[in-house]
Order: structure tokens, then C-alpha cells, then sequence
């Protein structure tokens, strides 16, 4: 989530030669929150192209979480217990 925070807030398109990086796009094109063109082979650069609907949806739902955990400890029980 943290490598997904960094990509939203990138002028997009751009390139990760990085290979912890491109694999970290790898789990997240996986699970449909990005979309990358990976060139073939091991150690190539992956052009970063967006950040899908699913993506945005799941920061915003990070940052739901994180100001709930901030409120009242009634209101995060509360919260708890719809879960």
C-alpha cells in the first residue's frame, strides 16, 4: 500500500528500473490497482502507465481507516463492530 501511496503521487507515465520496485508492480498489477507494461526479461524497466479505479478506491479506503482510528475510542468500536 506505502508503494501505492508513492505511484499516486507521480506525474505519470514513468519508468522503474529498480527490480524490488518492479516487483512490488507486479503484486499490485496483480490485484488490478495498477497498470504497467513490464519489458521482456529479468532486471528490464516497467513503464508505470495508472493508478486503476480499484487502485484510488483502496488509499482512500487506507485513509478512511486511518481517520476512524483517529476519532473517539466509542466511534472506532462502533466501527469495529459493523466490520
Amino acid at each position: 500500500m506505502e508503494y501505492l501511496k508513492v505511484i499516486a503521487a507521480e506525474m505519470l507515465p514513468f519508468e522503474v528500473d529498480d527490480e524490488a520496485e518492479v516487483d512490488m508492480l507486479r503484486v499490485l498489477e496483480a490485484a488490478g490497482m495498477v497498470e504497467v507494461q513490464f519489458a521482456a526479461g529479468r532486471g528490464s524497466p516497467a513503464r508505470v502507465i495508472a493508478v486503476t479505479g480499484l487502485g484510488r478506491a483502496s488509499l482512500l479506503a487506507e485513509v478512511a481507516r486511518q481517520v476512524i482510528r483517529q476519532r473517539s475510542p466509542e466511534v472506532s468500536s462502533a466501527w469495529a463492530a459493523l466490520s
